[in-house]
């Protein structure tokens, strides 16, 4: 059975962002913190939040890599929500290496390392080991989102895939009791099942909406992993991405974060410099290694490695390679300054505990 809050180590800690398959770049990264991989001797114990896996070129690499330095006892590791897919065998865009399945974004395929069956029960064991949040009296880790609400709801260990899976389940049936399932399928029904760029739903639906905010609102596992949704206002257009039309878009949840403990986060794809057009980016609003929230207390340190699998296509392309604009972070702490795994000079954060 795993814990799903655990304490984190004292002392000074290196705080990794997501890794997204690139084995090659957490390397780099590793090296320049002090770290050896081999030996999996470190300057000061490792923190990862989570999202080890999906997009890059080796998603089992980097887990048995993670593993390796948590079996060693000089690493720590929360589950992201690409984590929480696989262990609730959920397919989506970018796992094909785990579960074998066609795996293409806009019609070109992921070039990842796969793994048989033998191997990917091992992975998926020790996956299953992580917890969803370290904390300890000045710093909590969590993949997506602090939220006190979901942490109370949340058992206090388990199998965090079945238990993932089990809250889902009675979300659902609530849903169908009620008749919002059945409307929010008709409705889907009549826009190509929100998937056609080309037909954008027009609202109200609000059935739909019921059951995406539902969905998200009433899971502690989806808002811990993916962080708090809000509906899109009448007023603003829908945007699509991922494949469909989205009704809700992300939440400021950090905008009412008034603990005094600091937050680290990853998940939100961090830009680090202007990336062109896309999703809408929450981070966009906050200086770019800025601290976030009330007491400038919250920090995403993902900045954006898992676009690597798009910006080679494009390098393809191009005929000739060009620097990656993203990369992998790690914020040490206290000092709260960032390393990346491509820059020689570390990065330091600002505004930190400003009022």
């Amino acid at each position: 059975m795993t814990t799903l809050v655990q304490p984190l180590p004292e002392g000074p800690l290196d705080l990794i962002g997501d890794v997204h398959g690139e084995l090659e770049a957490l390397e780099r990264l590793l090296r320049r913190l002090g770290c050896d991989p081999d030996t999996a001797t470190v300057q000061r114990p490792l923190v990862f939040v989570g999202d080890l896996v999906d997009r890059g070129p080796d998603s089992p690499g980097v887990v048995r890599l993670v593993k390796h330095l948590v079996e060693a006892g000089v690493a720590h590791s929360v589950a992201g929500n690409h984590e929480l897919n696989l262990l609730c065998a959920d397919e989506k865009e970018g796992n094909g290496w785990y579960f074998g399945h066609d795996d293409q974004h806009h019609g070109r395929a992921f070039e990842s390392a796969s793994v048989g069956p033998s191997e990917r029960d091992e992975l998926r064991a020790f996956l299953a080991t992580l917890p969803l949040v370290l904390e300890r009296a000045d710093l909590r880790v969590v993949h997506a989102c602090y939220d006190e609400d979901a942490l109370r709801r949340l058992p206090v260990e388990g199998d965090l895939g079945v238990l993932a899976n089990e809250a889902e389940a009675r979300i659902v049936a609530d849903l169908r009791a009620s008749g919002v399932l059945q409307k929010a399928q008709e409705e889907r029904a009549r826009f190509a099942h929100f998937r056609d760029p080309a037909v954008q739903p027009v609202r109200p639906l609000d059935a739909a909406l019921k059951m995406i905010v539902a969905e998200q609102r009433y899971d502690p596992f989806r808002i811990l992993t993916s962080g708090q949704e809000e509906p899109i206002p009448e007023e603003e257009p829908l945007f699509y991405v991922g494949g469909k039309w989205r009704l809700v878009r992300r939440a400021h949840w950090w905008a009412s974060y008034r603990d005094e403990p600091a937050v680290v986060v990853g998940h939100y794809w961090r830009r680090r410099m202007a990336l062109g057009s896309g999703k809408p980016n929450l981070w966009d609003a906050v200086p770019r290694y800025g601290w976030a929230g009330p007491r400038s207390n919250v920090f995403c340190v993902d900045y954006c490695v898992g676009r690597r699998f798009l910006e080679r296509w494009e390098h393809e392309e191009l005929g000739a390679p060009a620097p990656f604009r993203g990369g992998l972070a790690a914020l040490r702490w206290p000092e709260r300054v960032l390393v990346f795994d491509d820059r020689e000079t570390p990065v330091s954060t600002t505004g930190f505990g400003a009022s």
